[in-house]
């Protein structure tokens, strides 16, 4: 057994390279005649196409010849001609379960399965078991900071991508709490053919790599890819040559002053980042209190005090988790779980939390504006994030079902309002992007490599 799976992806490539053309261009022209185009909507940038039923005059008139291209794709012709060899009734089960076999291996490389092929996800491995400790406030740095050549808004740096759920999150956060300029972000890029291990590599180098403060900063932390930054962070328990051995996983949170990784999990970043926000708020508003009260001094207090975001509210902390945690496993990753599943009982029990949680959301939100509370709280951000990737990467790459967010009306007006209270949500997703890589770069799950049209944020919303 061990010798089939061994040579299964070689049969795989041999068998799909010959028949598969085969078999799809078969059901390709056998439904062909139904597909057409319909009028576009004024919002939508893209033509729009569905299935129905034809008249045999609309074929005609539609299909201005019956002839076969002057080129088309070469095959063995054994589906259209018959009485080849092997013969359909072999050909078709065999090309079948060695397809099934190599989609079921990579599966299993990609992700944890359990025994019935449910989806397992993997948790952060680079937290220590007491938790990440609170971040410094700029000039708060203690000796770490006073003798480092880095200055204090250099200190951290986020590894970020933008087809991420989990990172898009932290950059939600970033976004609303007003930490752009406190902390540094690597914008990185999916690319596992020229990643080491795992999918992000970090762009090129930019001006701001060359600069007097971070010219000091390991090159490790600014070029590469993300598992050269690991590697670099845990060389103090490394062997020489020997390289980190966990999934290299953003986002990704590093002190560059002493090379080490704070947290790469999405949940303590954001209790990090609020916590941060809030203590600098507090030694700002204790500035303007010890200065001489002004007219400005004031205007600004008021500004501040009217702007403020707190992600996770004082007393609210075990709701808001409790809220996070039932979301999570009904929805956000409900999808990866529809997804991922290698089994078919694995995927009805995740469509059936799909499901039930987009109905339950949509009830909620009938009576309430936010998921918790009466203000915008981290679990409207972690919502953003799965919310801005349903329509166009889940429910169709992931198979989650449920139909499209527009179908549930209070849901829907919840994400307009959310924008328009909090437009800088809109700049920190490229949906074309976030959504196209899902076709891109889980190729196990798109043979084909075809990437949908998507809709950039603002015309999805605007849909809505």
């Amino acid at each position: 057994m061990k010798g089939v799976t061994c040579i299964m992806p070689l049969a795989s490539m041999l068998v799909v390279a010959i028949f598969g053309a085969s078999v799809t261009s078969s059901w390709a022209f056998s439904s062909s005649s139904l597909v057409r185009s319909v009028v576009v909507p004024p919002q939508q940038a893209f033509p729009i196409h569905v299935l129905h039923a034809t008249t045999k005059e609309e074929d005609e008139k539609d299909i201005p010849s019956s002839s076969p291209p002057s080129k088309k794709p070469w095959t063995f012709g054994i589906l259209t001609n018959g009485g080849g060899f092997p013969p359909q009734q072999l050909l078709v089960p065999f090309v079948k379960f060695v397809t099934f076999q190599v989609w079921r291996l990579m599966m299993n490389e990609l992700v944890t399965h359990d025994e019935q092929g449910r989806f397992i996800r993997e948790y952060a491995q680079a937290s220590s078991e007491s938790g990440p400790s609170p971040l410094e406030l700029p000039g708060n740095g203690g000796d770490v900071l006073e003798t480092a050549t880095i200055g204090p808004s250099r200190r951290y740096r986020l590894y970020l991508g933008n087809p991420c759920p989990w990172c898009h999150r932290v950059k939600s956060a970033m976004a609303l709490l007003d930490l752009e300029e406190d902390i540094s972000v690597t914008t990185l890029i999916d690319n596992a053919e020229k990643a080491s291990k795992g999918g992000w590599i970090l762009p090129p180098g930019g001006p701001e790599d060359d600069d007097e403060e971070t010219s000091s900063i390991a090159s490790e932390l600014k070029t590469g890819d993300l598992a050269g930054v690991y590697n670099y962070c845990y060389r103090d328990v490394l062997e020489e040559g020997e390289r980190y051995k966990g999934r290299c996983t953003a986002p990704c949170l590093v002190d560059v002053t002493t090379g080490k990784i704070v947290t790469n999990e999405s949940n303590d970043i954001l209790v990090l980042l609020n916590e941060y926000a809030r203590r600098k708020r507090k030694s700002s508003s204790n500035g303007i209190e010890s200065s001489e009260p002004s007219a400005s001094s004031s205007a600004a207090a008021a500004a501040a005090t009217a702007t403020v975001v707190d992600l996770r509210p004082v007393g609210m902390e075990e709701e808001v988790d409790k809220a996070a945690n039932y979301w999570f496993d009904l929805l956000w990753n409900g999808a990866y779980r529809c997804g991922f599943a290698t089994g078919q009982i694995a995927y009805d029990e995740a469509a059936s939390d799909v499901l039930k949680g987009l109905e339950e959301m949509n009830k909620h939100l009938a009576s309430n504006s936010y998921l918790v509370g009466d203000s915008i709280t981290e679990v409207d951000v972690k919502n953003f994030a799965w919310v801005t990737r349903h329509d166009y990467a889940y429910t169709v790459i992931f198979k989650s079902p449920g139909g499209r967010i527009a179908q549930y009306p209070h849901l829907a007006s919840y994400v307009k309002r959310l924008v328009s209270e909090y437009p800088k949500l809109l700049d920190t997703v490229d949906m074309p992007d976030a959504c196209g890589s899902y076709y891109r770069q889980l190729f196990m799950l798109n043979f084909g490599r075809i990437v949908p049209y998507i809709p950039s944020v603002r015309e999805w919303v605007a849909g809505l």
